[in-house]
């Protein structure tokens, strides 16, 4: 069998997840991916990371700061850039055909645009820490670096659709994200509101993320996620209790959603708590599996990686390291049944393919076929049959490249459009919504007839379903042997809880994630990051499978797991091998290390990160402390990842105090624009929430992260703006779809006229009237 990527060269510049996890990717796919290292090697060498990003790679050292090593890089052919002699110009230059994929912290416009682009300073400045639930007031830190996956994720995909567009026009391009994009990508309800207040205009109070999103403890002092909002889940959790009588108490109609009073909600939460505390997690898991009730245990990031559904889905792997021996570690993003990912050797050591490297032949640059610039996916058609964000998500990403995608949905439509009051859903932008009861032979027929004009077909349905409504992998390969057929699962489709509910809050506790951002010797701590990190996988992986359809002329079966795509997002702890010491951060939830800190402030919070001498130097002057740079104690903390020992965390914590006494005698903004402009990289935590700042901060509608849009129905809004620039065409700002909107027209592009769509619509077949939501 051959790879999904073979015969595509990459060359990765630069440290940090984001591009490290993209050429992981991109290698593990068959993509041969060098690594441009320094001669003192990239700094991800220091973090245990390495050993999983970088497997499968080769390396060479190129010295960019001298004119030989920009010449050797332009050689290769495949800001600060510039100044390395590794922007776009220079290497294009040598290769018009390049595809030059650029992964930015900030963006390049705006106010904080000079400020380096480390993954807690954009989530800082962003208001993530500050919309961040903890164990204490004031923004907690968050350490999963969802920035860095994100990034990584849509690097990828551009890369994909660039290649993709190449093969029509000859032409490379420029292709831009940043970690303040990626951002934008978890912000599932940019642009509208939703129901998430602490209480309604008549005084109830919602109790949605305190009652069906318990984070709930059990008998043996573990802790289970609950997942239970939807009807069945919540009545049969209730009845697992043996407290379903709450569904008839007289004040508690709109249970779980709303409570009468805090002190209502107060008695239930401790009541369900007190009847969980019964049993312990594994037995609470057997119930909950047998009786259809949406909840997961809290497992470390290693933890998962032995677990069976991990194991059974062949998602976790054996890699001997040269350097730390015998690891285990995640494994491919996606599963491809034509063509497998294949987990390569180790990491390489340091320069050891230089030689080779510096010796290949270049590749034939394309020939320019002259032919109008448009958007890179624009003649792939993609047939989406996916419920709430993860999926639905995955193919409004791929709309914003150019695909068009028919979003097809029951008469009642998504579920997804009734969690969000206004007619906008981020996850129906750029879609054609058609409506087919796919329980009908008629609605089958018309599904048919759209997948033979398919590329690409995506659901996300538990196993069992699509075969029962026709839709299964056998039937549709059968009539369209070049289908991409992409099932975005939860849990996958082997394995103990291959049927179960998964819900975003799923992958968090099954991961390790919530562990890990919870803080040292905290109880478990839910997040929502789990939908969109899995929509980026989704989407990626669909770009890895038609580039493999270019290759074979095959379509195939690929599917994807949102455990999965949490465990690339804490790759980092997940790899475990004799030995091995992770990074925590602090029980107060303020980071990691005195130099990688949130600071009380006179008026607010500061967030302060160094990682570089000259960064330590400008602090200590700045701060009156000009002691800090002659202790060793200290400057061992701006290593790339540091672990403090007992020794270094007294250390730590004798900074910290020292800093925090200094950063309480003025003002958050007074430091950041003392600090910042000086070189120090330090901004204020807590200026707006990550939700304001999406949409109404300068730094936003700078980079076009936000946009001003237009949607029927609703006066002008500002919305997260496309997560991929291409160089070649501006993506256009297209609204979502109402229920069912282009049902008429579609159905009349497959040949039908007018009396025959009426007569559909009135048998229940289709919704070709009507596109209101419903109630």
């Amino acid at each position: 069998m051959t790879t999904a990527l073979e015969g595509l060269r990459v060359l990765q510049i630069g440290a940090g997840e984001a591009a490290a996890i993209a050429g992981m990717v991109l290698a593990e796919n068959g993509a041969e991916v060098v690594m441009v290292e320094p001669p003192q090697g990239s700094s991800d060498r220091n973090r245990p990371g390495h050993v999983v990003w970088n497997r499968g790679k080769k390396s060479a050292v190129v010295d960019l700061t001298i004119d030989r090593g920009r010449r050797q890089l332009a050689a290769l052919r495949p800001g600060r850039a510039v100044e390395l002699g590794a922007d776009e110009a220079t290497l294009r230059a040598a290769n018009s055909g390049l595809i030059y994929v650029e992964i930015g912290g900030f963006g390049p416009a705006g106010p904080l645009a000079a400020l380096p682009g480390y993954q807690g300073l954009v989530a800082a400045a962003a208001g993530r820490f500050a919309s961040t639930n903890g164990y204490r007031s004031g923004p907690n830190f968050a350490p999963v670096p969802i920035e860095g996956y994100g990034a990584a994720m849509l690097a990828v995909q551009g890369l994909l659709a660039s290649a993709h567009a190449r093969r029509r026009t000859g032409r490379g391009q420029h292709v831009f994200t940043s970690l303040l994009h990626s951002l934008s990508t978890y912000d599932m309800t940019s642009g509208y509101g939703n129901r998430s207040n602490v209480t309604t205009s008549d005084g109830l109070v919602y109790g949605v993320m305190h009652v069906p999103f318990m984070t709930a403890p059990t008998k043996d002092d573990r802790f289970i996620q609950m997942c239970a909002r939807q009807k069945r889940h919540f009545r049969n959790w209730l009845h697992a209790m043996g407290l379903e009588s709450l569904l008839s108490e007289p004040d508690l109609p709109y249970i779980p959603d709303l409570f009468p009073s805090q002190e209502r909600l107060d008695q239930v939460v401790a009541m369900i708590k007190e009847r969980m505390r019964e049993r312990t997690a594994d037995e609470w898991m057997d119930i909950f599996s047998r009786d259809d009730i949406g909840g997961d245990p809290f497992l470390s990031a290693s933890e998962y990686l032995e677990h069976p559904q991990c194991l059974e889905n062949d998602r976790s792997k054996v890699v001997v390291d040269d350097v730390v021996g015998h690891t285990r570690q995640i494994g491919p993003l996606a599963q491809l049944s034509d063509t497998p990912a294949v987990i390569g050797k180790a990491a390489p050591a340091l320069g050891a393919d230089t030689a080779e490297v510096l010796g290949l032949a270049p590749l034939a640059p394309p020939v320019d076929a002259a032919t109008p610039a448009r958007r890179p996916l624009e003649g792939v058609t993609i047939l989406e049959c996916g419920y709430f964000y993860a999926t639905p998500f995955s193919a409004t990403l791929l709309s914003e490249a150019g695909a068009r995608v028919y979003k097809v949905e029951p008469n009642e439509g998504d579920p997804g459009r009734r969690n969000w009051i206004t007619s906008y859903v981020k996850a129906m932008v750029g879609k054609e919504s058609i409506v087919l009861d796919l329980k009908t032979d008629e609605g089958r027929r018309l599904m048919y007839q759209l997948v033979d004009r398919a590329d690409v077909f995506i659901h996300n349905f538990r196993p069992g379903t699509p075969a029962r409504l026709g839709i299964d992998y056998e039937t549709l390969i059968a009539r369209n042997p070049r289908l991409v057929y992409v099932y975005g699962s939860c849990f996958g489709s082997n394995g103990p809880w291959s049927r179960k509910a998964g819900f975003h809050s799923s992958p968090n506790a099954i991961s390790g994630a919530g562990i890990i951002e919870a803080g040292e010797d905290n109880n478990p701590i839910n997040r929502t990051y789990a939908d969109p990190a899995s929509a980026l996988a989704t989407s990626t992986s669909v770009m890895i499978g038609l580039e493999a359809r270019e290759r074979t002329g095959r379509g195939q079966y690929i599917e994807t797991v949102m455990l999965t795509s949490m465990a690339y997002a804490v790759s980092e702890w997940g790899v475990s091998w004799d030995g091995k010491r992770d990074r925590t951060i602090d029980r107060g939830m303020h980071g990691f290390h005195a130099l990688h800190r949130l600071y009380p402030t006179a008026d607010g919070w500061l967030y302060l990160e160094c990682h570089r001498d000259d960064q330590l130097r400008t602090l200590a002057t700045a701060v009156g402390q000009p002691w800090l740079v002659d202790d060793p104690r200290y400057r061992a903390l701006l290593a790339p990842h540091v672990v403090l020992d007992e020794a270094g965390r007294r250390a730590s914590n004798g900074l910290a105090d020292a800093l925090g006494r200094v950063f309480a005698t003025k003002s958050a903004d007074n430091w950041q624009n003392e600090l910042a402009p000086a070189g120090v990289p330090a901004v204020r935590a807590d200026a707006m929430t990550h939700h304001e700042f999406m949409l109404q901060s300068e730094q936003v509608r700078a980079n076009d992260v936000a946009v001003e849009s237009t949607q029927a129905g609703l006066p002008q809004f500002w919305r997260a703006g496309p997560a991929i620039k291409f160089s070649e065409h501006v993506t256009p700002l297209e609204p979502s779809d109402g229920l069912g909107e282009h049902t008429a027209a579609i159905l009349h592009e497959l040949g039908l006229g007018a009396d025959e769509i009426t007569a559909l619509d009135e048998q229940g077949v289709t919704r070709a009237k009507g596109n209101e939501l419903p109630d």
